[in-house]
């Protein structure tokens, strides 16, 4: 009986599983190593053969879909995510943020901050409420405190309400007060505060030009020779209680006697001037202003003609028809000679049209 080949049913030898050209086919194809005889190796069945044969193709494909399947399931994945992040918890937290931000502040701008970026946010109810709650304060605050004479009244303000409609005109009620304060103390330490005060922006700095002129009048910038201060002290206490009660003798003794400037006065002689002095308080019929000087703060430069420049601050004190009480920020320039007699007496005043 022949033997037949179990895959394409042509005659086989007997001691192999397939015929000759099945047998070159399926070791070219599929590099299966088949036994040499059936009875060393029992060989499968047609069907198993054929089963194995689906198998080893479908495992072919799947090996070249499969990688791009994966990447386009992945990258649909992230995308998902993402979206979901971005819309229940990115949202989520930057919203709790903004509005723990705002209650922290506790100010105007930061609640209108957290409505414009979170419209639809959890707490947009609770930051108007606020809101609100916190411009009728700024307002009643504003009432309370308008004429307000007291500088951290107005600094707490500014605090409060950086960013408050009336911070302008709070600011420069601070501006006036701050230099009132300045001229009173009449001081280098007053004019240099309020010169960092208004360069650090607490303010505009309308006065800032006369503070540094008046800075650098009572600023000592050379070294003091003390022999020198006292005696430059002398001379103006002396000159000061001489010409607020016109004392002629006194006058006379520290004057010099030829005078470059006096007052308003130009190049006159010190006998000419006195008399003019005591002609005009005899026509006016009023006191000279009483002149109190600070002696602890003058300030002197010496000249390489060996005079001295000094300024002095002082008040100026009357019971007239013009002024009455003490007016602090005037600042007296004296010059002197090598004799230590003045050659020169003119102020600065607080204002302009100051008496």
């Amino acid at each position: 009986m022949p033997h037949l080949c179990p895959l394409c049913g042509n005659e086989k030898n007997r001691e192999t599983l397939f015929c000759d050209s099945c047998t070159k086919k399926l070791r070219a194809e599929y590099e299966v190593d088949l036994p040499q005889s059936e009875q060393q190796h029992p060989g499968p069945s047609t069907g198993e053969v054929m089963n194995e044969e689906v198998e080893v193709i479908a495992d072919k494909g799947s090996k070249g879909s499969s990688p791009i399947l994966w990447i386009f399931i992945s990258l649909l994945l992230l995308v998902v995510a993402f979206f979901l992040y971005n819309e229940l918890i990115r949202k989520g937290n930057l919203e709790r943020s903004g509005w723990d931000a705002a209650t922290k502040a506790n100010s105007v701008a930061g609640y209108l901050h957290y409505i414009e970026n979170h419209p639809d946010g959890a707490h947009f109810a609770d930051a108007e409420t606020a809101l609100m709650r916190l411009k009728a304060d700024e307002a009643n605050q504003w009432e309370a405190m308008k004429h307000s004479d007291r500088i951290t009244e107005l600094r707490d303000f500014l605090r409060r309400f950086p960013d408050s409609y009336y911070a302008p005109l709070v600011k420069r009620r601070l501006d006036s007060l701050s230099w009132m304060g300045a001229l009173h103390s009449n001081s280098a330490v007053a004019y240099s505060d309020y010169m960092m005060m208004a360069k650090s922006g607490e303010f505009k700095g309308d006065y800032l030009t006369e503070a540094e002129s008046r800075y650098h009048m009572l600023f000592q910038a050379f070294p003091v020779d003390m022999v020198v201060m006292d005696s430059i002290r002398v001379v103006v206490r002396d000159f000061c209680a001489a010409y607020s009660s016109l004392d002629y003798a006194k006058l006379e003794q520290r004057l010099a006697p030829r005078l470059q400037r006096f007052f308003n006065r130009g190049h006159l002689l010190r006998e000419r001037l006195l008399g003019e002095l005591l002609m005009d308080a005899a026509q006016s019929g009023e006191a000279m202003a009483t002149y109190i000087p600070d002696l602890e703060g003058v300030q002197y430069e010496k000249t390489p003609e060996e005079s001295y420049l000094v300024n002095v601050p002082f008040l100026k004190s009357a019971n007239g028809s013009l002024y009455a009480g003490q007016l602090p920020g005037y600042i007296l320039h004296l010059e002197l000679n090598p004799e230590s007699q003045i050659t020169a007496v003119y102020e600065s005043r607080p204002y302009p049209g100051a008496p």
